[in-house]
């Protein structure tokens, strides 16, 4: 994965390697500048950079964290017998372990916070495999989450935030994904008021109504913070704009705080899984004293979890009955992924219980996906082998149904492309989309590409859906970083929305492509285009599509 590094795409790219439990290194380029940071599963490890003044050791001793004496020394160690910085500073006891987490922690922030802070460059992401990563990286207290929400805090161009938020007639809700529901973060007081406000029912619009006397461009960025993170969610419903609701003396804006968790839910089914913790905290995020109240319990409550994975049925795992409801399985996942939250192991004393915090939650969602559909979960039942009710004739259990032809899944794929592709030529835009959303995610390659680029065709046929067109231009770009089409209609839609630089950016890429694009060649030449008038159904990006499609 590469591209070009502007304002507003950090932080969805760093949630994408969060969501995505991505193994590798981010790599940023501008001019002669390079930084990198290492993400393991998803989470920060390290950070490194060309730049003399910006490396750790340097950093170190600016800050006065560390002497010049012993920072010679650990470089010559460094040299001389291959170690990594960290672990010198270890053995020469510059540091000990918590200081230096610490230390990483404070340079990868350090780092990032520069990056943050560039309008130009690139980024291109080298994915390993988990097992070309050392077992000795060091566990950082550093939240993913908290990295996101300082990137969009540090994007000052309110028309990028407006633009990425698109459509806010949409109604937000809590995501239903505990992995980013439950993420150690913490919130700005805005960040708070307005998260408290998300409850599925609102819209954008209305929310940012709500903040009264909250500048609206700032509510804006926490909103679009919020939604980089995860932690809320478009839900696909719209409400249509109404009177501003005010907002009264009784609802102040909260003070800074970790992400709230999900309402507390009824005891489920006498339990099997280890329980929580009687108390448990509003979210799976660390004290920020040293020593955690109650660590030695937390310890033994993951490492019960981990060792009776092996031998638990999905029921067990989930700490329910046989007999439990659709309602209790739900109930019982989100209290126990809050609990085993991955960002558990920020807090002191667990960093060494990532790989069994993982392996836990990974579980759990197993358990749940099974257990939560009725199809699934009568065939899970008939191979656990219940015992019939007494009286009762056993009955053979239905045979699964066989699992889908990947090849023959693929193929009807492709054909519904091609027919999307003919609906569109017919003006049937919403038929198209009927069948190129499903349709998308299934095929590869060169059809990917077409049905991506189909499918933001049609949806730039409704103004309200642009940022949907765009999401499918730059997942095309992604996947073919040579993709003409792809980059010329981003261009086009950057400039309907005034981002002029970007625009140009992209119909630079693709002279670069393509040296021979007319179209192209006529906008990169006048730089600053004069403003076509106005036409009905999407203007300049209406016209070039009429004459390419």
């Amino acid at each position: 994965m590469n591209g070009i590094l502007e304002e507003g795409v950090l932080p969805g790219l760093m949630r994408d390697l969060y969501v995505g439990r991505k193994t590798g290194i981010l790599h940023f380029a501008r001019a002669e500048q390079r930084y990198s940071v290492r993400f393991q599963r998803g989470h920060l490890v390290n950070a490194t950079t060309n730049v003399t003044e910006d490396r750790l050791g340097e950093m170190l001793v600016r800050e006065r964290l560390l002497s010049k004496d012993n920072f010679v020394k650990a470089t010559v160690m460094v040299i001389r017998e291959k170690k990594r910085l960290g672990q010198a500073l270890l053995e020469l006891e510059a540091f000990d372990q918590d200081g230096l987490e610490k230390a990483i922690a404070r340079h990868i922030h350090e780092l990032l916070t520069r990056v943050f802070a560039w309008n130009e460059g690139t980024w291109e992401f080298a994915e390993e495999p988990e097992a070309a990563v050392s077992t000795d990286e060091i566990t950082l207290k550093l939240s993913t989450g908290d990295v996101i929400l300082e990137a969009v805090h540090g994007t000052h161009d309110p028309d990028v935030i407006r633009y990425a938020l698109g459509d806010i007639d949409r109604v937000l809700a809590l995501s239903t994904d505990p992995l980013l529901r439950f993420q150690n973060i913490t919130l700005t007081p805005t960040d708070g008021f307005v998260l408290s406000r998300v409850d599925g029912t609102l819209s954008a619009r209305e929310i940012i109504q709500l903040a009264g006397s909250l500048a609206p461009e700032e509510t804006r960025k926490s909103l679009f913070g919020l939604l980089c993170t995860g932690v809320v969610a478009w839900t696909g419903g719209v409400r249509k704009p109404k009177a501003a609701p005010q907002r009264t003396a009784a609802s102040p804006i909260p003070p800074s705080a970790v992400v709230p968790a999900a309402p507390a839910v009824a005891p489920a089914a006498p339990a099997v899984a280890p329980p929580p913790s009687p108390n448990p905290p509003a979210a799976p995020a660390a004290p920020s004293t040293p020593i955690e109240e109650g660590a030695a319990q937390r310890r033994k409550e993951i490492l019960d979890a981990y060792e009776g994975l092996k031998k638990r049925n999905h029921f067990e795992v989930l700490g329910l009955a046989r007999s439990a409801t659709e309602v209790q399985v739900k109930e019982a996942y989100f209290r126990l992924a809050r609990t085993f939250h991955p960002d558990v192991h920020h807090g002191a004393s667990l960093g060494d219980l990532r790989d069994k915090l993982e392996a836990v939650f990974i579980r759990l969602g197993e358990a749940y996906e099974v257990l939560r559909s009725a199809t699934s979960r009568a065939s899970y039942e008939a191979r656990l082998g219940f015992a019939q009710a007494p009286g009762a004739v056993p009955q053979a259990p239905e045979p699964p149904a066989p699992p889908p032809d990947p090849a023959e899944e693929a193929r009807k794929a492709e054909e519904a492309i091609r027919q999307a592709e003919k609906l569109y030529e017919k003006e049937k835009y919403w038929d198209a989309i009927q069948q190129l959303e499903p349709a998308v995610p299934v095929v590869q390659g060169r059809m990917k590409q077409r049905g991506h680029i189909a499918l933001a065709r049609c949806y730039l046929k409704n103004p309200m859906w642009a940022k949907r067109a765009e999401e499918e231009l730059l997942a095309a770009a992604r996947e073919d970083p040579k993709s003409v089409d792809a980059h010329f209609i981003l261009g086009t839609i950057y400039k309907e929305r005034g981002l002029s630089s970007r625009a140009l950016s992209m119909f630079r890429k693709v002279l670069e492509l393509k040296p021979d694009h007319e179209e192209a060649l006529v906008l990169v030449a006048s730089a600053a285009p004069p403003t076509p008038p106005p036409e009905e159904g999407g203007g300049l990006i209406k016209r070039l599509f009429n004459k390419r499609s």
